[in-house]
């Protein structure tokens, strides 16, 4: 069983800093296709245990984009739990999942008292921060094969677990713009594509394609 001891952030925290939290929160637990924060309500700091949460943003012809996808164990969404004003994006469960949920002023008072969570979540929001800039440099500049490439790329040997239509969410493409791409990566052996997600076959030849714009 997940514990909140198990979230990267929270691994080197002070035993009684953890016996608090239990005490201040109250589990929940949550079926696929939950929305556990509407666009302009205030963040919960919600510790993720298991399953995946996403940040949805919905286009007015009704299609929707990924900005930022959270894995269990995890805190949900750091930047709106920090922010002074509420998030422009609903909180999705893509998947059944299981968390605590602690009233937000908690985190910032966490984040006082714990230098190493502290020192953890600052890293964590430079890197998102500088993750950030090549995401909008790379989708500003480069063609889609190259974005799907990088993106599976930095993802590891196990591309992407899931559907093709949410991969495009995620990237911000068409379903029919992904389908395409991995269509062109898998004639050149880089990846195998299937109903259950995408496997890297050749790491340096999709290296060299995600490189090529």
């Amino acid at each position: 069983m997940t514990a909140i001891s198990d979230i990267p952030a929270l691994r080197h925290a002070d035993p009684a800093t953890l016996r608090q939290l239990v005490r201040s929160s109250r589990p929940v637990r949550f079926p696929a296709g939950t929305v556990l924060r509407r666009a302009g309500e205030p963040s919960p700091f919600l510790l993720l245990l298991t399953g995946t949460v996403v940040s949805r943003h919905v286009t007015p012809a009704g299609g929707e984009v990924w900005p930022a996808r959270w894995t269990g164990p995890a805190i949900v969404d750091k930047p709106a739990l920090l922010a002074d004003t509420v998030p422009a994006t609903d909180l999705l469960a893509v998947e059944a999942g299981t968390a605590r949920l602690l009233p937000r002023a908690d985190f910032r008072l966490l984040l006082d008292r714990e230098e190493g969570v502290r020192a953890h979540v600052l890293r964590h929001l430079a890197r998102d921060a500088l993750a950030g800039r090549d995401r909008l440099a790379t989708t500003t500049t480069q063609p889609a094969p190259v974005r799907v490439a990088a993106f599976l790329l930095a993802a590891g040997d196990v591309g992407w677990r899931g559907s093709q239509e949410d991969l495009a969410r995620v990237l911000g493409l068409s379903r029919v713009t992904v389908n395409r791409a991995l269509r062109r990566l898998a004639l050149t052996g880089a990846v195998r594509a299937g109903r259950r997600g995408v496997v890297v076959t050749d790491p340096c030849r999709l290296a060299d394609l995600a490189g090529a714009g």
